[in-house]
């Protein structure tokens, strides 16, 4: 819970950043606290919002804070904030609701939410603007070390599964692995131009993740590009 200006206002950590387009609208966010986690909440909500003509942009939900962080787009409602407000608080499963609105911004960054991964907070930096820190050793072993503090932290025995997580570190596109002859390939196929940034983090994360994973030691024996997807 943050505190501003003795206003109390409770923050949905998600695993996600992100900023929408506003110009010519009405946006908001609704942060609504549920008492418990069972079927049918999220549609009930949802409903809600489209009864109104309100179209939802994004939908969120933390089951261990209990919260939903709804992003809508208001500028066709057909019904008043405060009734809005009040038919979202009719159901016996919700405890409270908080929302804010803005008006033909630019665009509006949701701030009821705070960008984490496992539950913890996180820097989210733009990814071209680590190619110059690549020729660092220090910040290769940190990408090193981060691969293998994800695998540390998994206990599924499917190593297909396992290395997808890189996914959610960003760049690395979407990632497979491929065992063949004991050999193990890792491909990426990924929308970043600069090729050679997603290659060079690939290398040393998956350095550091299979490391863990297998207890030994792995090093990269090779890399090709086809098609857009890199072999590493």
């Amino acid at each position: 819970m943050a505190s501003w200006g003795g206003l109390l206002v409770e923050v949905l950590y998600r695993d996600f950043a992100m900023s929408f387009e506003g110009k010519d609208k009405v946006l908001g966010e609704f942060l609504i606290k549920f008492t418990a986690d069972k079927p049918g909440i999220l549609a009930a909500l949802s409903n809600v919002f489209a009864d109104h003509g309100i179209n939802i942009l994004n939908i969120s939900v933390n089951r261990t804070q209990l919260l939903l962080h709804f992003v809508v787009d208001l500028t066709n409602m057909d019904t008043s904030l405060n009734d809005l407000e009040k038919e979202l608080k009719k159901f016996s499963f919700v405890e409270w609701v908080r929302y804010r609105i803005v008006e033909k911004e630019a665009f509006m960054v949701p701030s009821m939410i705070m960008p984490t991964f496992r539950d913890k907070q996180v820097l989210v930096v733009e990814l071209e603007r680590v190619k110059d820190l690549l020729t660092n050793p220090e910040f290769r072993r940190i990408v090193r070390d981060l691969g293998a503090y994800d695998a540390s932290l998994l206990r599924n025995s499917n190593l297909g599964e396992l290395i997808k997580i890189g996914q959610f570190r960003g760049g690395l596109g979407k990632v497979v692995l491929i065992e063949r002859n004991g050999t193990i390939t890792i491909r990426s196929c990924s929308e970043l131009n600069d090729k050679h940034v997603m290659e060079e983090l690939m290398i040393e994360y998956y350095t550091g993740f299979l490391s863990q994973i297998l207890k030994s030691n792995v090093e990269a024996v090779g890399k090709s590009y086809e098609g857009g997807i890199a072999y590493l």
